[in-house]
């Protein structure tokens, strides 16, 4: 019986320095003080867990963050730990204080959720142990809102720890952290920047990850994204206004698959804001109007660790099906100054995050040109439809340019519906600033009418008739100017020029005796001549305050076609 009774008081003192230990040894916090007025007895640990995970946050984050917590129900006995509406928000006097010390992120955060469950862990895995192993995390209905300003003490250096990987953060606390699920359902994040006139959001956020492991071994793991084996990631209706608040963009579902190793976009569309109406009374300046629907995109043999680590989007291969592209200019409003830095290869290279996409296919897509022109009251349209083709090297990076200077796009479709066509474009990406292309066309036989519903409209002519052969041109240029040459057989051509009729917008008539000397004394009606070998054509165009890049490429080739024909250069000079 005394051995009972020795055994009995072993335990009882075990069990009562066990609780003082972990109350006031490894619960114990400086800064916040258990709230024991909603403790359900003096054996309830639970606010004084409370407190010590709110000091964790706080020295983990330099005392920038700090953690509310509504609820949290640990239950030791199933290593399990529910914690029920939580937030972490910044603290204003840290926020201040780093602030004035040129110490603060560019990037703020409030995150919150209603429920987080832990499953593998017990108290001293949570508030002690330097490797932790956990077997599942849920977290549902989380917020994540993320506040950018740029400040001007971090741009010409970045903070000690803005490029510190994960694991350089938790380190000092804790060795290593494993955990074998993670997963995030019914969460959004929000993300508010200055600069932008409206916040972006992701919605209905879903993340799973499988084989989490932060240590030493993984820190630089480029086998693991996130430092998970398996990601997958996916996010519905994600769309926003751009920063001119001009369009409107949306993505149906945007999903990232480790497992798949791609990056799916499925149904991205991006439309002027109000229509074209009301783009249009945005304007002071003629500019394109672009209208854009893209059913699937997808990335796919992607570099994971670079996207994590270095924010930059590395892919073996990309494809695009089945887009449309319309662009519209309406020619009634005024000139605009464009800027000489505007061409593709221009733009790539301003495109703030590192890029390379070794190659992206583009299949059955199409393309739609239209302007308005005020001299006709009418509006041409330019299609080439069932389109496709590749980009190759397309690259913002160093050193993928020393290896490839060129971003080269071969493509094939079908122009005006009905006649074949190859197109072409290189673009020297070691000679960005002066802007170097070349471009090649070649357009098979068409009866020359086809080309009507363009001539009309945005030439201001006819053609009666006629009939051409074959077309090949090449161009080369760059920021100042464009030559070229080319090729342009056809045979029994007669044009017909033509007006529109006083006071009646949108009415036409036809120029018949300008027309008919037109054809007699300047118009070549047959190239090549009869007993003349082809006429081969030298060609340039200047470009000038209002030339974009792709009306500099159209004004190049558009008076290569009027020196074939026999018509003055200067009719490619538009008046309006």
């Amino acid at each position: 019986m005394k051995t009972v009774y020795i055994i009995l008081i072993v335990i009882v003192l075990l069990i009562t320095s066990g609780y003082l230990f972990i109350r006031f040894s490894l619960l114990r916090s400086k800064d916040f003080k258990p709230d024991n007025s909603k403790s359900r007895s003096f054996l309830d640990l639970r606010p004084s867990i409370i407190a010590k995970i709110q000091q964790l946050v706080k020295d983990g984050s330099g005392g920038l963050y700090l953690l509310s917590i509504e609820k949290i129900e640990p239950n030791v006995l199933s290593s399990r730990v529910d914690i029920i509406k939580a937030s972490i928000t910044p603290d204003s006097t840290a926020l201040n204080k780093l602030d004035k010390a040129n110490n603060l992120s560019d990037n703020l955060f409030k995150i919150s959720f209603a429920s987080l469950h832990i499953e593998g862990i017990g108290l001293n895995d949570l508030l002690s142990k330097e490797h932790l192993k956990l077997k599942n995390i849920l977290v549902k209905a989380h917020v994540i809102e993320v506040y950018h300003a740029k400040r001007i003490y971090n741009q010409p250096m970045k903070l000690p720890n803005q490029n510190a990987t994960l694991y350089d953060l938790i380190n000092k606390k804790i060795k290593s952290l494993a955990v074998d699920r993670i997963e995030v359902t019914g969460g959004t994040i929000i993300n508010h920047d200055p600069g932008a006139k409206t916040n972006s959001r992701l919605n209905d956020v879903h993340i799973k990850m499988n084989g989490v492991l932060v240590d030493s071994s993984t820190e630089f793991d480029k086998s693991r994204f996130l430092y998970a084996r398996q990601v997958e990631i996916s996010t519905r209706n994600f769309g926003g206004k751009t920063p001119d608040n001009m369009y409107f963009f949306n993505c149906g579902t945007m999903s990232i698959s480790t497992i798949q190793n791609k990056l799916s976009v499925l149904q991205f569309e991006l439309h002027p804001v109000g229509g074209k109406k009301q783009f249009e009374n945005k304007l002071d300046a003629r500019k394109e109007m672009y209208d854009i629907k893209l059913p699937q995109i997808k990335l796919s043999g992607l570099n994971w660790w670079r996207l994590q680590n270095e924010q930059c989007i590395d892919a073996k291969q990309s494809i695009i099906h089945n887009g449309i592209c319309k662009v519209f200019l309406d020619r009634s409003l005024p000139f605009r100054n464009v800027k000489q830095n505007n061409f593709p290869q221009q733009l790539l290279m301003r495109i703030p995050i590192p890029i390379y996409i070794s190659k992206m296919r583009l299949v059955n897509s199409n393309l739609y040109y239209s302007e308005y022109n005020p001299g006709m009251s009418k509006t041409g349209t330019i299609s080439i439809n069932n389109i496709s083709g590749s980009i190759t090297n397309i690259t913002n990076m160093p050193e993928k340019i020393r290896r490839n200077e060129w971003l080269t796009i071969k493509g094939s479709g079908i122009f005006m519906h009905k006649v074949p066509l190859t197109n072409g474009f290189q673009f020297n990406l070691a000679k960005f600033k002066t802007g170097d292309f070349t471009m090649d066309l070649d357009i098979k036989a068409m009866d020359s009418t086809i080309l009507n519903p363009i001539s009309v409209p945005m030439g201001e002519f006819m053609i009666k008739k006629g009939s051409i052969q074959r077309g090949i041109a090449h161009v080369k240029g760059n920021n100042f100017k464009a030559t070229g040459n080319g090729l342009l057989l056809y045979k029994d051509l007669y044009l017909v020029g033509l007006k529109q009729k006083n006071n009646e917008p949108g009415k036409i008539k036809k120029k018949s005796l300008l027309s008919f000397l037109g054809n007699l004394l300047l118009i070549k009606n047959a190239n090549p001549s009869r007993g003349d070998p082809p006429r081969y054509k030298q060609f340039e165009s200047i470009r000038g305050p209002h030339t974009t890049f792709m009306s500099l490429v159209w004004k190049t080739i558009y008076i290569g076609i009027l020196k074939t024909i026999g018509l003055p250069e200067r009719f490619a000079d538009k008046p309006y």
